[in-house]
């Protein structure tokens, strides 16, 4: 076979690839789907099923669930409040609304109350739920919280926005007849006021055992202003020979990736 041939051969062969790549380019446009977070496979830089990687759902084996640092019932009169403190220990991920279902139970574990409710979790957070005014048919003797599974399937890469309220001149006074918890907000940012702020009280006895707890919320704080909060209780709060300790917890707002 001569060189004029084989250039014939070559041409002819190097044209039928192209034909076959441009004729198979739109097939491939047609069936190929790039990978995404809703296919239900594991893809891309997915670390799980439609988790992980560059999808703003977490998968469950990069989290950890929240935490009840401590459940607790505070007689008030003949009625109770419920406080359970809670933690968010993930530092980048959060559930929007998060659902709960606080039980309350007797020394035999019959359950005297059931309360449910929902909340946001953000990142690397604590918060406090609250409870006011409930009665009993017993006497309560543990509290227990627990979170609906379908939402701790789906905690999403999020941050804590960052708050520029900031608290002073805490004082708590007449700890033997009716306490008053008061307290300063400041909003630091010069430039934008603070809306709907919620805030959680805590009273702890010097080994830090929570002993009284309350909530308050707060409409606006004017851009660099101050707003006066106070929390009462109508009975003492009981002996604690080396005084008293005070928290006030502003619940945290997460931002959420899409």
């Amino acid at each position: 076979m001569d060189w004029s041939q084989r250039r014939k051969i070559l041409y002819a062969v190097g044209f039928a690839v192209i034909v076959v790549l441009l004729a198979s380019y739109p097939a491939y446009l047609l069936f190929y789907k790039a990978p995404t977070c809703f296919d239900i496979k594991q893809n891309g830089e997915e670390t799980g099923v439609d988790c992980g990687g560059g999808c703003a759902l977490m998968c469950a084996i990069d989290v950890k669930p929240p935490r009840a640092v401590w459940a607790k019932v505070f007689p008030i009169n003949s009625n109770y409040d419920i406080g359970v403190y809670v933690e968010n220990v993930n530092v980048n991920a959060g559930i929007r609304n998060a659902h709960y279902t606080i039980r309350v139970f007797d020394d035999t574990g019959k359950v005297l109350l059931e309360k449910k409710g929902a909340t946001e979790l953000a990142p690397a957070s604590t918060l406090l739920l609250f409870e006011t005014g409930v009665t009993f048919s017993g006497a309560p003797a543990r509290v227990e919280i627990s979170f609906d599974s379908e939402d701790l399937a789906n905690w999403k890469k999020a941050t804590t926005a960052p708050s520029p309220v900031v608290t002073k001149n805490q004082s708590l006074k007449n700890v033997d007849t009716k306490p008053r918890f008061d307290a300063v907000l400041v909003n630091t940012d010069p430039v934008n006021d603070v809306e709907k702020l919620s805030l959680g009280a805590i009273i702890y006895d010097s080994s830090r055992h929570p002993v009284a707890v309350s909530k308050t919320y707060v409409d606006r704080i004017s851009k660099g202003g101050e707003h006066n909060i106070f929390f009462t209780w109508p009975s003492a709060l009981g002996s604690s020979p080396d005084g008293y300790i005070t928290e006030i917890i502003v619940t945290p707002r997460a931002i959420f990736a899409e």
